[in-house]
């Protein structure tokens, strides 16, 4: 039998207990990797395990995340209502000049604002006038 690939057995008593030592060894690791395979509580247990480990994660990911939407929101907030404010600043600083530098004694001179009030006066009588005789 010249083809044939089995190893042959060692003829010398301890290499053959070293290769039993060896053999054994690797069986019992293979018997160890099986057993925790069909131990299906163990295994839930560390499933249930990991999965809680990554929810914790995604809550601490999901907080900061939270903290840091609040923290931009406080910032725009800020300069926003500082631009409001500088704008409100002008806008009185604006009427002030425009009431300090108003002559309204020539203002109420000018014939156009009296007779726009007169005109819409006459259009107010004259439907209230309209109403009161058709009801009546």
């Amino acid at each position: 039998m010249s083809g044939d690939s089995t190893p042959k057995a060692p003829q010398d008593p301890g290499e053959l207990r070293a290769e039993i030592a060896q053999t054994r060894s690797e069986l019992a690791d293979t018997a160890e990797r099986l057993a925790a395979k069909t131990d299906v509580k163990a295994r839930a247990k560390e499933a249930a395990g990991d999965a809680k480990a990554r929810a914790k994660e995604a809550a601490g990911d999901a907080k900061q995340a939270a903290a840091d939407a609040v923290d931009t929101a406080k910032e725009r907030v800020s300069a926003a209502a500082g631009t409001v404010a500088d704008k409100a600043g002008s806008a009185v600083s604006s009427v002030r000049r425009t009431v300090r530098d108003t002559d309204f004694a020539a203002e109420a001179r000018k014939p156009l604002p009296w007779a726009a009030i007169a005109a819409g006066l006459a259009a107010f009588a004259a439907i209230l006038y309209a109403v009161r005789r058709k009801r009546g």
